[in-house]
């Protein structure tokens, strides 16, 4: 199995979501994604952001919630055209190992498209690379499938987005992590206008 070009190129998805952050987070100070009423704030944004794009471009969406608490709640879209999954959100807020759980779950659905949602303000670099480690450890990619990690850091109003494709099926090697690179315009600021991102 191999996955044809997408459905919509990554960084397109990324302009639309920088254009649109401003209209689902209006003025809202969310802080780091620690244990605050902020993550029910964003989970709201982005479902309501991820269903209008979905919607747009023909896809039925399926919206899942999960977490007892406001303080465990973690978001999963999907966009579906019949019964193949073309897009999967998993929000991985709160700390860096609800992150990277919610990150080895991702991996193992098969979508074209993989989107992980998280904050981190202080250990950036270290995020990519602990997404990598697990990257690794999975021996079941499939060619053709691209992760795009979306870092929201709702103090500086920027949106950083990284993008790994699966180079070919089965195990990837660290040699095929070269291919995560930052989407060119990254991190893009709230509201930019949609034809400022370009690729790297």
């Amino acid at each position: 199995m191999i996955f044809a070009q997408p459905a919509i190129a990554a960084v397109d998805l990324v302009r639309e979501i920088v254009h649109l952050l401003p209209e689902y987070l209006p003025g809202l100070e969310t802080g780091s994604a620690a244990n605050t009423e902020g993550r029910t704030c964003w989970i709201k944004s982005w479902k309501s952001l991820l269903t209008l794009l979905g919607r747009e471009r023909a896809f039925q969406v399926a919206v899942q919630e999960e977490g007892d608490s406001a303080l465990q709640r973690q978001l999963t879209v999907y966009w579906k055209r019949g019964d193949a999954i073309m897009l999967v959100a998993h929000s991985g807020f709160g700390s860096r190992d609800d992150m990277e759980r919610r990150f080895q779950q991702l991996e193992t659905i098969k979508a074209p498209h993989k989107l992980i949602l998280y904050s981190c303000l202080k250990w950036q670099a270290a995020v990519i690379e602990q997404l990598e480690a697990a990257l690794l450890r999975y021996p079941h990619h499939i060619k053709g499938e691209q992760y795009l990690a979306l870092n929201l850091m709702g103090p500086q109003r920027i949106l950083a987005a990284h993008l790994f494709t699966v180079p070919e099926s089965g195990s990837i090697t660290p040699g095929d992590l070269r291919t995560m690179v930052e989407i060119g315009g990254s991190p893009f600021s709230w509201g930019s206008v949609r034809g400022h991102a370009s690729a790297s």
